[in-house]
Order: structure tokens, then sequence, then C-alpha cells
């Protein structure tokens, strides 16, 4: 019974985040700059972390070292780079591209962790990166090297950030998930404010003129991100990583369903070509039964909108 109950959990989570994504879109169309959408957000998606972290009575741990400060401020920035580089990628490519694009995060995750983690090289994930990049080419379909679309390019560089995003979490993983994700939002929430004001000071001039339900709107999706983290996470406690590796994959298939009855997207042939060759990439390696703990830290999906 705690197993379905975690399935359903974790469900609920995917298609939260498939939201998330649609939502931005709508955002966008509706005259919200990055700035707003990030900002507005991200302070709603702290405060419902904090919330849960106070109703739920969970201690905190501080930083006990300054390796490990280092590791949080990096955290931070890469998970700042995440939703920027997606909502950029949104405004250029469509939503289901975006979706795919970012699935393609565990082949970076293995190039990185193989260089910098010590993580071992075999012929099955150098096959599934290869299957990767074949996807990215299809979904691409770029006439020449040089016209590649921009949406393209700031969905992968999303994917990247992400992956650095994976390799800090792991050198975190002896702190409780909510200190991490914590520390990482308030950062981000910090260093984003900074750039804002220092260039962007505008944004919350034209924020006060954007319809209040609209702007409700944005942060109550900031807030079930912060929800939607919180049932990823019991979800794990729950079931082996490699089974939510398997049901998270159900959040592409709820942003494509939900950016046909929304936007009316409908995927090319060699776009689908390119989703089918990533599903079966991720799905290599997700299927690797020794890389279970490996990919509880790989499948870090409460930061990436």
């Amino acid at each position: 019974m705690a197993e379905k109950t975690a399935v359903l959990a974790l469900l609920v989570a995917a298609f939260i985040w498939a939201m998330a994504g649609v939502s931005y879109k709508l955002f966008l169309a509706a005259g919200f700059t990055l700035a707003i959408i990030f900002w507005v957000s991200r302070l709603f998606k702290l405060l419902a972390v904090l919330g849960i972290a106070y109703y739920k009575k969970i201690p905190h741990m501080g930083i006990e070292s300054v390796k490990d400060l280092k590791f949080v401020v990096l955290n931070a920035l890469f998970s700042l780079g995440t939703p920027i580089f997606f909502v950029l990628a949104l405004e250029q490519t469509t939503l289901p591209n975006v979706y795919f694009l970012n699935y393609t995060m565990p082949a970076w995750v293995f190039i990185f962790a193989a260089f910098f983690l010590g993580e071992k090289i075999n012929a099955k994930k150098i096959f599934a990166v290869l299957l990767t990049l074949l996807g990215i080419f299809f979904i691409a379909s770029p006439e020449s090297i040089f016209s590649v679309n921009p949406g393209i390019i700031f969905g992968v560089l999303s994917a990247l950030s992400f992956s650095g995003d994976i390799i800090t979490s792991r050198e975190l993983k002896d702190y409780r998930f909510h200190t991490v994700s914590i520390y990482s939002n308030a950062l981000q929430l910090l260093a984003f404010s900074v750039i804002v004001l220092a260039f962007f000071p505008e944004s919350f001039a034209v924020a006060a003129t954007l319809p209040l339900d609209w702007l409700a709107a944005l942060a109550f999706a900031g807030a079930l991100l912060g929800y939607a983290s919180d049932l990823y996470y019991y979800a794990l406690e729950k079931i082996e990583a490699s089974a939510a590796a398997m049901v998270s994959l159900s959040e592409l298939f709820f942003a494509s369903a939900l950016a046909l009855l929304i936007f009316g997207t409908k995927p090319l042939l060699n776009e689908l070509a390119g989703y089918a060759l990533i599903l079966v990439s991720v799905s290599i390696f997700i299927l690797r039964k020794s890389d279970i703990e490996y990919f509880e830290y790989l499948l870090h999906f409460r930061k990436r909108h």
C-alpha cells in the first residue's frame, strides 16, 4: 500500500512539473519577463519549502565546512541557470522539445561524472550518449551546423546546468535534502534579486502593472513546485530510485499532452524520432540497477523548474 501511495505521489509531482512548464509558456505570452517569472516563482517555492519543513518539524543542519559551503553555492548557481535556460528555450521552441532536451541530462551527468567523479565508462553508457546526441540532432533538424534553433541550444544548456546541479548535489548527500533545498533556494533568490536590481530594475515596476490574478497564479505555481519537491522525496523513501526514475518519465507525456491540449502543439515526425531516441537513452541509464544510489541524486528533479 505504501508503494502505491508513493507512486501516486510521484505521478502528482510529475504532473505539477509538467504544469509548471506550461505555465511558463502562458506567463511569457501574458507579458511576464524572465526576471519576474523566476523571482516570484522562486520566492514562493522557497516559502513553500520552509513551510513544509516547519509543518513537519524537520530539523535543519548547518553547513559544516567551507568546502561544503562552496558546493552549496555552486549548486545554487547551477540551479539558478537551469530554469533560466529552460524559459529562454521556451521562447524559441516548443514545450515538448524543451522537456525532452532536458531529459538528455543523464548523458551529460555520465560525462561529467566520468571526468570529475571517477565513474566507470562502459559500452552501454557510451551507446546511450550517442543515442542522446542523435535524438538532439533529430529534434534540431538543422539544415547546416550554423542554423540550429536557439531554443535547442538553450534547452541543451538547461540540461547541462541541471547536470551541474546533480554533481554538486552528490557532494552534499550527507545533509538532509530539506537543508540543501532551503540553502540552495535562498541563495538562488538572493543572487537573482541582486541581478535584477543591478541590471533589470524596471522589472519590478513592470510587475506592479501586471494583473494581480496573473501574479497570484505565478506565486501559486512557485508554491506548487515546493510541494512537488516534498512529494518526490517522500516517494524516494518508499520505492527504489530506479522505479521512481521510470515513474518520473511520465512528466514527459504529461507535458506533451498539455502542450497539445492548450497550445495545439503537434510534434513533427523528426521530433517524434528524437523523443523516442532520448527515451531509449534515458531508459538505458535508469535500468542499470547497480546505479540505484547514483540515480537517487541523478533524478533531483525538484530544482529543474
